[in-house]
């Protein structure tokens, strides 16, 4: 697979034809979660709409086989943030394909249906790249539905946000509605309160729902390399690495300005500016720093960096910065291992990621993928301080 993947753009049918081949080899079908990783040398330079069909289509894969343990956590991140509804149907069909269903799975699904329930269209899902036809057709919301219905008794917690959309009569198509009845039915009419939780799904460490975004790191991990390179923050003030982030824990986002998914970047910076708020609450606003880098250095200057900032309510001091690397971002991204891609100096795709570095700029835990949590970062960087 590896000697395939050279970087540059390629064919939509090589890809389709290698995942094909990886599903259909039982041996080597765990090397699709690779498939899925945003810097994956294959989605160099490819636009935003075939990177949506190259996933799909792993996903897919992975619905018609089963979801390799490592891929799940990338399966959530689509439901709990994504907003194409290709990818969140495909997604949603993926998850079907799980051993056993789990009641932790439940809010991901009706996240995923709120996100993008005014963005739903058909689609079909028989053949690479096909549009919807009225004999093959289906939908991310009737996929969502779906998914719910084989979660049955388990998505019991959702069961009154489902009857409150029944409720709201006309606002479905008729196959949604029919979709929509059945999934209410499969939950409640076999619904026993004394039957146990299956968490089968999700008890090993590498398919653990809750914890899938939080990752505890080997601080020894030297920051040399990036040490010297050169940002300049939103006043236009230059900083190297060194001088922000080494003497005092500091909790880091990536993010750019160009980023059409509110679930992402936007939502980013302002729960970034909810973690100051709680550090401050706690008089650590000046012992505990907040930084937040650019994907797109050469597009967010210093002004645009400033009223993205402002406008999410994020406070800027000397502690306290929205940041662009003036050089050497490539270094920055390997050093932190970012998943992030491009087609020329525009993200094509990227996914959620922060981290928590200690007083010597090294990593000690990251969150990925799925939205973090304000309060469970601002903790982790406190227990820095006494550490």
């Amino acid at each position: 697979m590896h000697g395939a993947a050279v970087s540059g753009a390629h064919l939509e049918s090589q890809f389709a034809a290698l995942v094909d081949e990886l599903a259909a080899d039982p041996e080597r079908r765990e090397q699709l979660t690779d498939l899925l990783r945003e810097d994956h040398p294959y989605y160099d330079e490819c636009g935003v709409a075939k990177i949506v069909r190259m996933r799909g289509w792993v996903l897919l894969a992975m619905a018609r086989t089963r979801v390799p343990d490592p891929a799940l956590v990338f399966i959530l991140e689509e439901l709990d943030a994504g907003v194409d509804p290709y990818l969140v149907a495909a997604s949603a069909r993926a998850l079907r394909s799980l051993p056993h269903p789990s009641p932790e799975l439940a809010p991901f699904v009706m996240h995923a249906l709120a996100n993008v329930r005014y963005r739903d269209e058909p689609m079909s899902f028989e053949h690479y790249g096909e549009y919807a036809v009225s004999t093959t057709d289906t939908s991310a919301v009737r996929e969502l539905l779906k998914t719910l219905a084989w979660l049955g008794p388990k998505a019991r917690d959702v069961l009154p946000e489902l009857k409150a959309l029944r409720a709201q009569r006309g606002r479905f198509p008729h196959k949604t509605s029919i979709e929509l009845s059945r999934a209410i039915q499969a939950i409640g009419d076999n619904d026993r309160s004394d039957e146990p939780n299956d968490r089968s799904c999700c008890d090993s460490s590498s398919n653990d729902v809750t914890g899938a975004s939080f990752r505890t790191v080997d601080p020894r991990r030297s920051t040399e390399p990036v040490e010297s390179i050169l940002f300049e923050d939103q006043d236009g003030e230059r900083i190297t690495f060194r001088q922000f982030f080494i003497g005092r824990p500091s909790i880091l986002a990536f993010f750019y300005t160009r980023c059409d998914n509110p679930l992402k970047c936007s939502l980013t910076i302002a729960k970034i500016a909810k973690v100051q708020a709680l550090l401050r609450a706690e008089g650590l606003v000046d012992q505990i720093r907040t930084a937040a880098i650019t994907y797109d250095p050469a597009f967010d200057l210093p002004e645009r960096l400033r009223v993205y900032g402002h406008d999410r309510s994020m406070q800027f001091s000397e502690n306290h910065r929205m940041l662009r690397a003036t050089d050497d971002n490539d270094l920055l991204r390997r050093h932190f291992e970012l998943g992030v891609n491009f087609v020329g100096s525009l993200v094509n795709r990227h996914r959620i990621e922060l981290y928590i570095l200690d007083a010597s700029g090294r990593t000690a835990a990251f969150f990925e993928r799925i939205r973090w949590d304000e309060r469970g970062v601002a903790s982790r960087a406190i227990e820095l301080l006494s550490e």
